[in-house]
């Protein structure tokens, strides 16, 4: 059965509205959660923390498990520089003097913070006497949903050639097979 050329055209129109729609979907919502990742600002949360007299701090190394880790690094930081690097003794504890007041980027293997140490007698009252740091307190994010529609919308927009050519095979195959100038073979 031949369909007049008026719904033809009809049918071609929404065979690419439909595949620029199934490009075009993806990318905008990658686009937008781009966007709305993007505005949020990163916050870095610093810690108070009061020096003893002669500028000292104190601190334990810990992992996960809360078990006091030897012989492991810490390091000191300020304005971009190390100002100190001590090792931690057998039950994980350490201690660097001769400190000024300011902020501070402390870290062990595994963890690394800031910190705002307090010169003697003029930190808040919410201020720790001193650094607990714990050690294999790594973050891993993942990038992927686990939700198929998600993998695939985004397998859709990193392969919009891959996908137009889908859509169209999808569209030409049977209209070739739907050969309509045979005439029925039963009459």
């Amino acid at each position: 059965m031949m369909l007049p050329s008026g719904i033809k055209s009809f049918q071609r129109k929404v065979t690419w509205a439909a595949g620029i729609m199934l490009v075009a979907q993806p990318q905008l919502i990658l686009a937008a959660e781009s966007a709305a990742a993007n505005s949020h600002k990163s916050v870095v949360i610093s810690h108070d923390v009061a020096l003893a007299d002669g500028g000292i701090v104190t601190g334990q190394v810990v992992d996960t498990a809360g078990q006091p880790q030897a012989n492991m690094p810490v390091s000191l930081h300020t304005n971009h520089r190390e100002i100190a690097r001590v090792q931690t003794d057998e039950q994980g504890n350490f201690r660097v003097a001769r400190l000024e007041g300011g902020v501070y980027r402390v870290g062990t293997t595994g963890s690394d913070g800031v910190y705002r140490f307090w010169s003697p007698q003029t930190a808040p009252p919410s201020a720790q006497p001193g650094l607990n740091l714990v050690s294999g307190n790594q973050v891993v994010r993942g990038q992927s949903n686990s939700s198929p529609m998600c993998s695939m919308g985004q397998w859709i927009a990193e392969h919009p050639v891959i996908t137009i050519a889908g859509v169209a095979a999808a569209i030409a195959i049977p209209l070739a097979l739907n050969d309509d100038d045979d005439p029925p073979a039963t009459p």
